[in-house]
């Protein structure tokens, strides 16, 4: 009657349920350590689709994960009519009164410096791609130069002595044409990578 009752210390044994448990551990540290490499290269995988898209990431302004050549070229034609026209226009109007009306053609002169510096900033603030940012600079920079000149021919005192800066403005409004046109190849041209 002594010993049947009580076997012993039992011994704990390999179970079904035992080896399920270790086995979907060992399983969920697997995907947990996949998870972490694939999140690793999601930024490149997204830069490298881009690319493969002809997009350029981060360049449009209205929140679209990229920027098209096309899309940018729009965009910067939009940037660039307006001012090209209110330009135009001051430039009209100084050359209608600069024979004789000192005032009105300060003032057409003072609206130009408006306009070019306008303009200016517009530039400045454009997302454009690393590649073109260089080229763009030169517009900005020339653009300034012109924008300072036509402000120096605004301060003049009389009609012949604003006169006498026609030429150099004249000069200064070709270099910035020239690098508007750089520019407008760089921006038409295929986006890097595309």
């Amino acid at each position: 009657m002594t010993s049947e009752a009580y076997p012993g210390p039992a011994r704990p044994g390999v179970t079904t349920g035992g080896v399920m448990i270790m086995a979907i551990s060992c399983l969920s540290t697997l995907l947990l350590i996949a998870a972490f490499a694939y999140a690793a290269g999601v930024g490149q995988r997204h830069t490298a689709a881009l690319a493969a898209a002809d997009c350029e990431p981060n360049l449009s302004p209205s929140g679209q994960q990229c920027t098209t050549q096309p899309m940018m070229a729009a965009e910067y034609l939009a940037l660039l009519a307006p001012a090209s026209q209110q330009l135009t226009t001051d430039a009209a109007a100084y050359a209608a009164n600069e024979g004789d009306h000192l005032a009105v053609a300060e003032a057409a002169l003072t609206a130009e410096v408006a306009a070019d510096r306008a303009l200016g900033r517009s530039l400045a603030a454009f997302p454009f791609p690393a590649g073109i940012a260089p080229i763009a600079k030169g517009l900005i920079q020339a653009n300034l130069a012109r924008a300072a000149l036509t402000a120096e021919q605004a301060r003049a005192s009389s009609l012949s002595r604003m006169q006498s800066f026609d030429r150099r403005v004249e000069l200064a409004d070709a270099a910035v044409q020239t690098e508007m046109t750089l520019v407008r190849t760089a921006v038409d041209a295929p986006l890097p990578g595309a």
